[in-house]
């Protein structure tokens, strides 16, 4: 993902069912199904004016998507059926009547068709979520479509108005200042920079488009280098904050005087201009080791190098421990082990124990690689502590490292590595290309039905998940299986007619992802 970066957030899930005959049917003329009153759409809480309101087919809720898209300053193009459209983090592309987009050259399956109806194309919101990383909701109650964007169109100024008052203010952060009250960025942009400050009131997201996760955050969060979008109020007040950046993580397997390598064979060549810092303390290249473990961090849209955070485990730390204390002085705090409850990738909602074994009468925190630190733990026990982290939406990590700090008064032990690691996935598999294709005709009664899949994230798919069905019967122990499809060969023949396929398949975390479609086969 390159340019500026953008993301939609909301209050609350889209509902995850698999498409199935009931949304099929809507590419066939099914008519729109009467709600109680029209629905509206919100875009950061501001009401989307529109002669196109929402409509529900299929029982999903689809919106009309030239009028979000424009008022996401997005533009979209189409030729025939099929539609395009360019993004900040790439291009999306959709054909009227699938139930699957291609984002970054990467298929994405869909819960409902974009379908054209009176003269105007309407798209699933699980459409928004493929094409921004993104979630979006439906409240019935209210009959509103919910949306909150941190992308509002592109501007040449680092700020730009919006069609009912407020503004949105987006570049490169230039400039932090934590010690004013309240604190305050200034954002950099095509030559215009603009300083807003922060109130505890705002909201902080902070997303590595990396990994593609996206988290609560709080000021101390920001860095400069990172891209950045805020929402403005009309009255200047600022209501959220969106931070962007791109990272890569892995341990040291090389070190020059000039730059270091990856256990992956990446090369990092830090600038004059990078923080580098080990353990929280400020550091230069010469001070990082191999087996040590970094963060490079970087602006998403110039590629900048903005900083390298590395970590040290107690094994290496211990080297550098200082000299036995005098008589009459505290013994030295320290921290025997660090154990996670984790043996697989987890899932949403799922949640990890953290234990740590230490001096008694202590504070101790634990830190998930450095997304996430300073995690509250309380002693259970004497000398015992324990912590638990739960895996929100939008977090994909692999084989992250997690520390234990533990600080007694003015003593602290070594950051000390667990021999586990953390790895997550929240984002479903995605299922691409199927045949026979949706909707064919095929005159041979013995067809090749296959299905491909990948795992957006870095959490592999599990073969032995993946099953097949075939009018309703379990085909999967004659099937072919691999980490990236699946085929069929029918070793009978399949009566004429309507053939219904249904494919499910699952990472390692657990996420399940399900398509069904249909064929007909006609042979007289």
């Amino acid at each position: 993902m390159t340019p500026f970066l953008f993301a939609i957030v909301v209050s609350a899930a889209p509902s995850h069912a698999p498409p199935g005959p009931r949304v099929a049917a809507a590419q066939h003329g099914e008519p729109a199904e009467k709600p109680v009153r029209t629905i509206a759409i919100e875009i950061n809480g501001e009401p989307l004016d529109t002669d196109t309101p929402p409509q529900v087919v299929g029982g999903r809720v689809l919106v009309p998507l030239r009028d979000v898209f424009d008022a996401l300053g997005i533009v979209v193009r189409r030729e025939g059926g099929m539609i395009t459209a360019r993004l900040p983090t790439g291009s999306v592309s959709f054909e009227v009547g699938s139930f699957e987009a291609t984002v970054n050259g990467r298929a994405v399956a869909l819960d409902a068709p974009v379908i054209d109806r009176d003269g105007t194309t309407y798209a699933p919101l699980k459409l928004l979520v493929a094409a921004f990383g993104a979630q979006a909701v439906y409240d019935q109650r209210a009959e509103r479509v919910e949306i909150i964007s941190a992308f509002v169109g592109r501007n040449s100024e680092a700020e730009q108005q919006r069609a009912g008052g407020g503004s949105d203010v987006q570049g490169v952060i230039a400039a932090i200042d934590a010690d004013s009250s309240p604190p305050s960025l200034t954002i950099v942009r095509a030559g215009t920079s603009r300083t807003i400050s922060i109130t505890s009131e705002a909201k902080v997201w902070t997303e590595d488009v990396t990994i593609h996760s996206q988290l609560r955050g709080a000021f101390a969060d920001i860095r400069v280098g990172d891209a950045v979008h805020a929402i403005l109020a009309s009255d200047g007040r600022v209501v959220s904050v969106f931070d962007f950046y791109k990272s890569t993580s892995g341990t040291i397997s090389a070190v020059s005087p000039a730059a270091f390598v990856l256990e992956n064979g990446r090369v990092v060549t830090p600038a004059a201009t990078t923080e580098i810092s080990l353990n929280g303390a400020a550091a230069r290249l010469p001070d990082l080791k191999v087996g040590d473990f970094v963060t490079v961090r970087s602006n998403p849209e110039s590629g900048e190098l903005r900083a390298v955070v590395a970590s040290r485990a107690l094994a290496a730390a211990a080297a550098e421990a200082t000299p036995t204390p005098q008589p009459g002085t505290p013994p030295p705090t320290t921290i025997a082990s660090v154990e996670l409850s984790a043996t697989r990738p987890l899932r949403a909602g799922e949640s990890l124990d953290v234990i740590l074994h230490g001096t008694p009468g202590g504070h101790a925190t634990f830190d998930i690689g450095d997304y996430l630190t300073g995690l509250e733990m309380d002693e259970r026990s004497p000398g015992v502590y324990t912590g638990r982290f739960t895996v929100p939406d939008r977090f994909n990590v692999t084989q992250i490292p997690v520390y234990g700090n533990l600080s007694v008064g003015s003593n602290a032990a070594p950051r000390t590595e667990a021999p586990g690691t953390l790895s997550a996935a929240t984002t479903p598999p995605a299922i691409g290309e199927v045949a026979p294709p949706s909707g064919q005709t095929v005159n041979n009664s013995r067809p090749s039905i296959f299905a491909t899949y990948n795992a957006p994230t870095e959490i592999a798919i599990n073969p032995s998940s993946v099953t097949l069905g075939v009018n309703g019967h379990d085909v999967t122990s004659s099937a072919t299986r691999s980490n990236g499809f699946i085929t069929y060969s029918p070793g009978v023949d399949i009566p004429d007619g309507t053939v219904t396929v249904v494919v499910k398949v699952s990472d390692s975390a657990g996420n399940t992802a399900t398509k069904v479609w249909t064929f007909t086969i006609k042979t007289r």
